[in-house]
């Protein structure tokens, strides 16, 4: 998904800092965690990639934009998150869709007026 090449250490480490983990950690958090230098948007981009790869490992990381990222070891938790990302992408992408068909004669009309809030994603500017 990303263009990021993750290293078994830096997963290891990933997955050993969210297992002892008492609360959602940002990306920030567990990049200054690892080590990671480089900027903001750089190390987050990391983190993301190394957390999908650890899930297509069957790590159950759940994770919103607000706090973070964080290990479950309950399935129904995440089950519960896997239903809730499907319905969010489903809200998200139905608002885009009927925001197309409002643009105005610039271009934009309202596809960028507001954001949109489904769950733990937001969309919209």
């Amino acid at each position: 998904m990303y263009d990021v090449n993750v290293t078994t250490d830096q997963a290891a480490g990933c997955l050993g800092i969210l297992k002892r983990a008492d609360k959602f950690m940002t990306a920030a958090e567990i990049a200054a965690s690892l080590g990671f230098g480089g900027g903001h948007e750089t190390q987050r981009r990391h983190i993301r990639a190394i957390v999908e790869q650890l899930r297509e490992n069957g790590s159950m990381i759940i994770a919103n934009t607000r706090d973070g990222y964080w290990l479950t070891t309950d399935e129904s938790v995440w089950k519960d998150y896997n239903e809730h990302r499907a319905i969010d992408c489903k809200v998200i992408l139905a608002e885009v869709s009927h925001r197309k068909k409002l643009i105005d004669s610039t271009g934009q009309g309202r596809l960028f007026d507001s954001r949109v809030q489904a769950g733990c994603a937001t969309v919209g500017g």
